[in-house]
């Protein structure tokens, strides 16, 4: 790998420079050295066993694989639309699918290779193909380093080396996913796309007690037998979220649609920006309730890069802390979404002081719209 210059852009995206981001995370990080292994060997085992893969299964066996994973024939695999296909379906497809064999892809690779592979290749593949999916739900974050997770199912708690996902997750966001520890660190093996609302937690744990009832004390066998059941839970959910998505979308946007629905126009302004929805928000944060450095509003929306591109928060008389609604009640509700914010005023009276709150904080990089007086 070659060095990175100290004043180039971060190759994590954060769009800092590489000495203000990551180059100080190595000088504080003992484990990075131990992950970046893991992920080094990570990409070259999947880059090998994908083209094994195409090679034993063709199109139509990877097709086959694929309608298994999501328990339906009528799911097309296309990346776009299912962006399942290029994460938690690769690393189960070359993990843990059998495809009529007792066999996995991985397991087949390591034993026809042996110890012609190298020690760590052979260890990850090892661990690896004994990892189970299941869902994690959030519990701690250090920012730009890990995220610790308690698995929801079998009794385990691990701290994942993760950078750029420890920037976007929120506590109490759920992940379904494998976990990959080894030499003291652990690292996501094929984290499905959508992160899931802590609100799921209920039904998850309903699935988990019914289990129990059934089949006892849950370990990694249980969650390997119980494999389909989990994902079809995933999809379940997937489905309900981006449902729920679709029918915001269309009451939501455009603003315009949104101003033409609402009874007083006044109630309401809007605001183009000339910044994204992250910059927006770090400017605006102080008017809701404190959020850890990092963290993001409940129920926000990622875009392809796993960008915010849709968040929506209340403003609070007086901010820094989560109140009751008794002593601290809302002014309104503050909805950023693509190039747009748009501001819902529950007491007109306090519009003039919130347009002057907002021009102090985005200046220029908010202009107002078809104002109203």
């Amino acid at each position: 790998m070659s060095k990175i210059n100290r004043n180039a852009p971060c190759p994590c995206g954060s769009g800092l420079k590489f000495k203000k981001c990551c180059l100080k995370l190595e000088a504080s990080d003992p484990s990075r050295p131990l992950v970046e292994g893991l992920r080094k060997a990570e990409g070259e085992l999947y880059n090998i066993l994908f083209k094994q893969a195409q090679q034993q299964l063709g199109p139509e066996g990877i097709t086959k694989a694929w309608q298994a994973f999501c328990q339906s024939e009528d799911a097309p695999l296309d990346p776009q639309t299912q962006p399942e296909a290029n994460t938690c379906f690769l690393s189960w497809l070359l993990l843990h699918w059998q495809a009529g064999s007792e066999e996995t892809l991985a397991a087949r690779y390591r034993r026809r290779m042996d110890h012609r592979l190298p020690i760590l290749q052979r260890r990850f593949i090892d661990e690896a193909c004994s990892q189970p999916f299941s869902f994690f739900v959030v519990t701690d974050i250090k920012p730009g380093i890990s995220v610790t997770l308690r698995d929801l199912f079998w009794s385990r708690e691990i701290e994942v080396y993760e950078q750029k996902a420890s920037t976007l997750l929120s506590r109490g966001n759920i992940l379904y996913t494998q976990v990959l520890p080894l030499d003291n660190v652990a690292i996501f093996l094929g984290c499905a796309p959508f992160a899931i609302p802590d609100a799921y937690q209920v039904r998850l744990i309903e699935v988990r007690d019914a289990i129990e009832k059934n089949l006892g004390s849950i370990d990694r066998d249980t969650l390997f037998s119980m494999a389909d059941r989990l994902r079809a839970c995933y999809f379940e959910i997937r489905n309900e979220m981006q449902t729920m998505d679709e029918e915001q979308a269309r009451t939501d946007t455009p603003a315009q649609a949104e101003q033409a629905a609402a009874p007083d126009t006044s109630d309401r302004f809007t605001f183009t920006l000339d910044c994204s929805v992250r910059e927006a928000f770090e400017a605006l944060r102080t008017l809701s309730w404190k959020l850890d450095d990092d963290e993001l509003p409940p129920g926000t929306r990622l875009d392809d890069q796993g960008q915010p591109c849709h968040m929506i928060f209340p403003w609070l008389e007086k901010g820094n802390r989560k109140p009751s609604k008794a002593e601290n009640p809302e002014l309104g509700r503050i909805i950023l979404e693509g190039s747009q914010l748009t501001i819902e005023v529950a007491d007109t009276e306090q519009k003039d002081a919130m347009l002057r709150k907002i021009s102090r904080r985005l200046g220029k990089q908010a202009t107002l719209q078809d104002a109203a007086d």
